[in-house]
């Protein structure tokens, strides 16, 4: 088993656009909408978290954001990033989102942590601790987006085999082993080369966070819940001051 950052830079970060399936400019108006059926319609500053190649961030600068800080661990999706945005209100930052208070000044209006970048912390502890920070950093008008998936019920027998995509030249499933508080996410690619098909394969942890424990935890920080709903499996919860 390799760490979440472990498997970004050796497996996941090359094959996420293919991953995701979409062009950017889809995959971004998708966001958007999100965004606005979240409730965001004036982002003012703007802090993306766990940003990856810039889907939420793009959706923020077309929703009409002053200024978007994009924060990731990883820095060749940062630079594919910096390549969408050039020219554009857009601050890369390489660091760990549950520090992102240490490198920003000043309150910020729209914090989004979206795309199931929560279940990636280490701990639930690292969770709360975020959720700390993003409500200490929060306007008086701000507001957080937070999307994840569910996984405290975590698919049993064949339901753990899940097909990500399949192409010409690739094709990738995950298998998700349930491990207590965790569930252990092996991803396997196959890929298409002119000496046949070959295997690559990472597995890395993701946390399992409940509904109702996150939502607790957000009212703890002292923001009140103003948005929850599914869509597309993830939950998608929306909270300000």
């Amino acid at each position: 088993m390799q760490s979440v950052r472990e498997h970004y830079e050796q497996f996941l970060a090359k094959n996420y656009t293919w991953m995701v399936g979409q062009s950017i400019e889809d995959k971004s108006e998708e966001q958007l909408e999100l965004l606005k059926i979240a409730g965001i319609s004036a982002p003012g500053v703007a802090v993306d978290l766990g940003c990856g190649p810039g889907y939420q961030s793009l959706a923020l600068l077309d929703l009409g954001a002053r200024h978007v800080h994009a924060i990731d661990f990883n820095q060749s999706l940062l630079e594919y990033l910096g390549q969408q945005t050039r020219g554009l209100q857009v601050d890369l930052h390489n660091a760990d989102i549950v520090d992102f208070h240490h490198i920003l000044h000043g309150p910020v209006d729209t914090v989004v942590c979206m795309g199931d970048t929560l279940t990636h912390l280490a701990s639930l502890e690292d969770v709360e601790s975020l959720i700390s920070n993003i409500a200490a950093m929060l306007s008086t008008t701000g507001r957080v987006v937070i999307s994840w998936r569910d996984l405290t019920r975590t698919p049993s027998g064949l339901d753990r085999f899940i097909q990500v995509r399949a192409s010409d030249d690739k094709i990738m499933l995950c298998f998700l082993e349930d491990q207590g508080d965790r569930v252990l996410v092996h991803d396997l690619l196959h890929v298409r080369t002119p000496q046949g098909w070959t295997l690559e394969k990472s597995a890395y942890p993701k946390l399992k966070i409940p509904v109702e424990w996150l939502h607790a935890s957000l009212s703890n920080a002292g923001l009140e819940i103003l948005h929850s709903d599914v869509h597309g499996g993830m939950t998608v919860t929306t909270a300000g001051r």
